[in-house]
């Protein structure tokens, strides 16, 4: 799962002329109303407050980068109690906003889109004064880290001079202090982890505050990182990135953390605070059968990766934001923890799945449940599988995609034990390929793997088409089924339109559920 930097912050000017003329909506109601509070299932790592009711706007583009560490966290720290800032940086977080305000009945207020002064200003009263850092390591990471837990925000010294005029207190100077002298002074939550390099401070760093998590980042072997690893609670979530893909998940998994990629993400102490019901449109568990047919399903790969899901998943014609997905059956991944961190986006993806009999969309949970980790690794498999049976019920999600190293049947059972799995579809981080297609029954329940990979440098549309075109045609048999893994940072919605239009009459396409619906229905287990 090769992950390319997605939060591509470019700052389109459609944005700011949209964003601009959306006026205040602005509604005097002075009656008192009771917190709403989201429901988490049961030991969720993610924080939770009360939904908002009104946000305040800020606009990227017309901050600084230590000003935005200053706004970041004092969203977080805000957001402890309730949300009031929101950050429009791309094209996909506009997009949220009004969706917000459209649909969810949020106020939005512009009269801080591009005032830092009087921003702080505003809510100065909120916080017990400010932390002086540096821009460099290991000072900002100790800094927000601190943020949450002092209530005071984050300021470099070009900010100083504009938070002393506001007459907000010192509380603390970061820059001659390592992150051992944090991790012996202060305790975190640990349930959740914030794995972030320093240049890309700017974000990720209000979900820290607001979650009063340690915000970090070291070499994966090296001995500060064991140490914060091993302090972390079983299934606790680290968000953010690494190096190195596999080192950094193999790592996590063997102290039993599960990993959100979300090194790019904004907003996430607000969006996460919204309650919102999430279903799929439909599932087709009686798919018609039709005999002398290869069946084939693509799948598209990495919907675990949240900053690509904020950001332009939804608009970028290349994926989600296709004009081309009424022309082909196609599955997508998607992160289960989307229904706590962002259910009201996980909405938007369920509502606007296209339902016609040839365009249809569904929705399988990516890899390898409410996070990113390795069965075989992962020390607390069966609380994690119990807990991601409640995640599958609550995203309304009964197929689960698993990246692991082995299919021995002591990491998959956990999984086929719970109520809300009825199968799974495995890839080998090696070869997401590496099964050749092969299917196995476990408690019942089909283990599905893929068969060959749409991936730039190992096929094509072309090539795959003329292997679909010569395989058995026997529904009967696992040689007539084939799960192709799209690599979506290679390949696209145009790409699996260009190999359907290749297959013969007798290749039939079709979604996750309907794929194995057939395969249940048909195949000799």
């Amino acid at each position: 799962m090769t992950f390319k930097v997605v939060a591509n912050i470019i700052l389109f000017s459609s944005i700011l002329v949209s964003f601009s003329s959306c006026k205040d909506n602005v509604t005097n109601n002075n009656e008192s109303k009771s917190p709403v509070i989201p429901n988490r299932v049961s030991n969720s790592p993610y924080p939770v407050s009360q939904t908002p009711d009104k946000l305040f706007v800020v606009e990227d583009v017309n901050f600084s980068n230590s000003q935005r560490i200053t706004i970041e966290t004092l969203q977080g720290i805000l957001a402890q109690t309730k949300p009031q800032i929101y950050r429009v940086a791309t094209e996909g977080y506009l997009m949220w906003l009004n969706d917000l305000r459209n649909n969810y009945h949020v106020t939005v207020d512009n009269s801080f889109v591009s005032d830092f002064k009087g921003l702080l200003s505003e809510f100065k009263d909120q916080i017990s004064g400010y932390i002086l850092s540096s821009s460099e390591a290991p000072s900002l990471h100790i800094a927000i880290s601190l943020a949450g837990i002092k209530k005071a925000i984050v300021v470099l010294p070009e900010d100083e001079t504009v938070v002393k005029s506001l007459d907000i207190p010192f509380v603390e100077d970061t820059r001659d202090k390592d992150m051992n002298w944090l991790i012996d002074n202060y305790d975190f939550n640990t349930n959740i982890l914030c794995y972030q390099k320093v240049e890309k401070a700017t974000h990720l760093g209000d979900y820290a505050a607001f979650g009063r998590s340690i915000f970090f980042f070291d070499d994966i072997n090296s001995d500060l990182t064991t140490r914060i690893f091993s302090m972390m609670q079983p299934n606790s979530a680290l968000l953010g990135w690494g190096d190195d893909e596999f080192k950094l998940v193999e790592k996590a998994s063997k102290n039993s953390i599960f990993v959100n990629p979300g090194d790019w993400a904004l907003n996430l102490s607000t969006l996460s605070n919204f309650e919102k019901e999430t279903k799929q449109l439909k599932h087709n568990n009686s798919p018609e059968v039709i005999d002398n047919v290869h069946t084939v399903c693509f799948l598209v790969t990495d919907g675990d990766n949240i900053i690509w899901l904020l950001n332009d998943f939804a608009t970028n014609p290349n994926w989600y934001g296709s004009p081309n997905r009424s022309k082909v059956k196609i599955g997508w991944t998607m992160s289960p923890a989307m229904s706590e961190l962002a259910p009201t986006v996980l909405n938007y993806f369920y509502n606007t799945a296209d339902q016609s009999d040839v365009g249809r969309d569904y929705f399988v949970a990516s890899s390898s449940g409410q996070g990113y980790m390795y069965p075989d690794l992962y020390g607390s498999l069966i609380s994690y599988t119990n807990q991601l049976n409640e995640y599958m019920k609550k995203s309304d999600l009964n197929i689960l995609n698993i990246i692991g190293n082995s299919m021995d049947n002591e990491y998959l059972l956990p999984y086929l034990n719970q109520s809300n799995i009825d199968a799974l579809f495995y890839y080998y981080f090696s070869d997401y390929a590496g099964g050749k297609g092969e299917i196995k029954w476990i408690n019942g329940k089909p283990v599905i793997t893929g068969r060959y990979k749409l991936w730039e440098g190992f096929e094509t549309p072309s090539s795959i088409a003329t292997k679909l075109n010569d395989l058995s045609t026997d529904i009967h048999s696992a040689d007539g089924y084939s799960l192709i893994p799209v690599h979506i940072w290679s390949m696209g919605v145009d790409q699996i339109v260009e190999c359907a239009e290749l297959l013969n009459n007798n290749v039939r396409i079709v979604t996750p559920d309907e794929f194995v619906a057939l395969i249940e229905q048909n195949v000799q287990h």
